[in-house]
């Protein structure tokens, strides 16, 4: 089971909602070999690099099938005969092609029993219908692992700021307790020098906390809107 893909032809089926900043689509597409042969497949459009989409295909089959892919030039990987019960209960080789498209990457998924034996719109059409929901398992589990990732870099910006900000405050205590003691006992012209410049790094702490706060809300909503995508990714049936 060799068979190569070259290009894509787009056909009429399609299912999927396009999300501002994240697109959500599975569509039927025929995909053709090398010999011309016209393939039926099912397409998920993904907002993300062919590089990131092949990985998580990768981490998809190894987690779901403790399978590795096979990779086959530069725009295909393979998962040799897998099993899917909620497809078939014959072993497959699934396929799937990668391509830059529309700012994103559409990746292709084709399922084949046999050598020159593919699901499709005329034979094992049952079959076909229901790997619509696997690729559809793929779509979620893709969106999941970006936008988990994404969250978990951002939360951490966030704590890192606020650490940045903790840090000031003590800062800025400490040189008002120093600030406090020199006037006590008496400012000298070297105390008077030694204040000054306290009160210009308070000023400084000041000014980065103000900063950090402006980054910390702007992060804050850059988190809410990855959670919102993430749940729609979750929900996408």
């Amino acid at each position: 089971m060799k068979t190569k893909y070259l290009f894509l032809t787009v056909i009429s089926m399609l299912y999927g909602l396009t999300l501002k900043g994240q697109t959500l689509i599975v569509e039927q597409r025929q995909v053709k070999s090398e010999e011309s042969a016209a393939l039926d497949s099912w397409t998920a459009r993904l907002d993300q690099s062919v590089d990131f989409t092949m990985e998580t295909y990768g981490d998809f089959v190894k987690e779901l099938f403790k399978a590795k892919v096979d990779k086959r030039g530069k725009s295909m990987l393979v998962a040799e005969k897998i099993l899917i019960p909620e497809i078939s209960n014959l072993r497959l080789d699934q396929r799937a092609l990668f391509a830059s498209e529309s700012g994103g990457t559409a990746i292709s998924f084709t399922f084949s029993p046999g050598y020159d034996i593919h699901f499709g719109q005329e034979v094992y059409k049952a079959e076909f219908e229901k790997a619509q929901s696997f690729v559809k398992n793929f779509v979620r589990y893709h969106y999941k692992k970006f936008y988990n990732d994404q969250i978990e870099s951002l939360q951490s910006d966030i704590k890192s700021r606020q650490s940045d900000i903790e840090s000031n405050g003590r800062k800025t205590d400490k040189n008002n307790k120093s600030i406090t003691s020199n006037k006590s006992e008496g400012e000298t012209d070297k105390t008077k020098s030694k204040n000054e410049k306290m009160l210009r790094e308070n000023d400084s702490y000041t000014a980065d906390t103000a900063a950090k706060r402006r980054q910390i809300a702007d992060l804050e909503d850059q988190l809410a809107k990855a959670n919102e995508s993430l749940r729609r990714a979750l929900d996408f049936k």
